[in-house]
């Protein structure tokens, strides 16, 4: 990027922005109709990158996770390797289909990260592998597309003319009309013509921050990309793309067919920092038609419990136990219950826990909730985290499984610890409290039940010998009775 680069660090969560700005000593009337989105972001507890030009200076503002502290020397670089780390999970396990750095170009950033060497700009070199990453995709997809596709559409008329469709006809009430499948040819003149312009945009104003180097990297690709389009569809050369015409309904219409024409427009739409705009139920965007910023938001919460749960899977895979994850569509864990009152019986509910591990062989299950939280101390874990733990915890007891309950958190007071919580003397509800960190310099966390485990098996063995206590002496009890019946008995 150019020299005058003035970077700018904010924690997470920090609810005066302007006041944190003036306290590193910064003029905040330079932002200036500049921090509405990050306003918002780090208000909903977003983690990210903003970076814009004014007065000729570059402004980079990043807002660190609270893994990271902000006192620290190595906190740019500290941050790249999270957001490394955020792409290497969620290329795993692809829970945010809007932000994606392809695994070859993933594991040449990491090289370059830890390359102490040649990484005096971080977060630039971040930039770099981003952009690089979306025009592979981009290349990718047109080399992989013929300039037509062949689709079957729904058509409906009074005659035969194409395929019947039995299953609309079957449906169908109106017996006049006659539903068919007709084959079309679905031109990719228009996508094509659009990402043409696109990279025209982004090759006359993105590139611009970029050192020599990377800029003619980048511009040699976006070239290639250009005249590998030009020369396999026919383009429309009087369209002119900007970038409101970019976010209009209309372009999303036309990229909605398949799943790989809606990714396509992702990946466009990502070469102007659009990527962190898009709303989890949808592909529409936020306006915001600025050719001058780029930006970059992650929520910190959402991918904590994805790096927990990657962590959690490779322990049970290695101890031959099943995992189920909230998140994970096919292996949730879900727990039904019913709501009963007296005018209405049977109203299903259902408790969500972050993680349940069930290890078979011991009958044991352990009910995790993972929390995105600092704990310096035992008090900052709040009443209402007990409560729902227990609520989960006693909703899965059964005769079957014995449990065990588990907090979670990235930094702890203790890296393992044990919590009772007690009433009048009394154990009410016991948890264990373990610390999974964002030391990505480890190869891995170490998990270990083994405490628990223990206590639970000790628990067991009263269990056992309590019931069998119980079982003795009902059958004196029972052998008592019988004499008794026949000491008293008559002929």
């Amino acid at each position: 990027m150019a020299s005058s680069i003035n970077p700018i660090f904010l924690k997470e969560n920090e609810k005066n922005i302007f006041l944190a700005l003036q306290n590193q000593g910064i003029d905040t009337k330079v932002f200036e109709g500049k921090l509405a989105d990050l306003f918002n972001r780090v208000y909903n507890n977003y983690v990210g990158y903003y970076i814009f030009r004014q007065d000729e200076k570059i402004y980079k503002l990043i807002v660190l996770p609270k893994t990271i502290n902000i006192e620290c020397d190595t906190k740019e670089k500290d941050f790249v390797n999270y957001l490394l780390h955020y792409h290497r999970i969620n290329n795993k396990y692809a829970f945010d289909e809007t932000k994606k750095i392809e695994d070859s170009l993933l594991s040449l950033a990491f090289k370059n990260n830890n390359d102490n060497t040649n990484s005096h700009l971080p977060l630039e070199e971040f930039e770099f592998y981003k952009y690089k990453s979306i025009l592979e995709a981009i290349e990718k997809f047109f080399k992989k597309h013929k300039n037509y596709k062949r689709v079957k559409v729904d058509y409906v008329s009074q005659s035969v003319k194409y395929i019947l469709n039995l299953k609309n006809n079957i449906r169908e009430l109106d017996k006049t009309k006659v539903h068919q499948s007709k084959t079309i040819d679905m031109m990719y003149s228009l996508i094509s013509t659009i990402t043409y312009g696109a990279l025209k945009l982004f090759m006359n104003h993105k590139l611009n921050d970029f050192n020599d180097n990377k800029k003619k990297i980048l511009l040699s690709q976006c070239k290639n990309i250009r005249s590998f389009i030009a020369k396999k569809y026919n383009l429309d050369k009087s369209y002119k793309l900007t970038l409101s015409k970019l976010n209009s309904f209309k372009i999303e219409k036309s990229f909605k067919s398949t799943n790989e024409t809606k990714t396509l427009l992702t990946s466009i739409k990502s070469l102007f920092g659009f990527e962190q705009m898009y709303q989890d139920d949808g592909v529409s965007v936020d306006n915001r038609y600025d050719l001058k910023t780029t930006s970059f938001f992650i929520n910190p919460i959402a991918f904590y419990e994805w790096y927990v749960y990657d962590i959690l899977k490779n322990y049970a895979l290695d101890k031959k136990k099943i995992i189920l994850f909230d998140k994970d569509k096919s292996n949730k864990t879900q727990i039904k219950y019913f709501l009963n009152s007296k005018r209405k019986k049977n109203n299903q509910r259902s408790s969500n826990p972050d993680y349940i591990i069930v290890d078979e062989e011991a009958k044991i299950k352990i009910i995790i909730d993972a929390k995105w939280k600092n704990i310096e101390k035992i008090s900052d874990i709040s009443s209402s985290d007990y409560l729902k733990l227990k609520f989960d915890s006693d909703i899965l007891k059964n005769n079957e499984y014995s449990i065990s309950s588990y907090f979670i958190y990235p930094k702890l007071y203790d890296y393992n610890d044990v919590l009772s919580i007690q009433v009048d003397n009394n154990s009410f509800f016991d948890v264990n409290v373990m610390q999974i960190d964002m030391n990505f310099e480890k190869e891995k966390n170490s998990i270990d039940f083994t405490y628990d485990y223990k206590m639970i098996e000790q628990k067991v063995i009263e269990s056992t010998r309590i019931e069998k206590l119980k079982s003795k002496t009902n059958n004196e009890s029972i052998e008592i009775k019988k004499n008794r019946t026949k000491k008293y008995s008559f002929p």
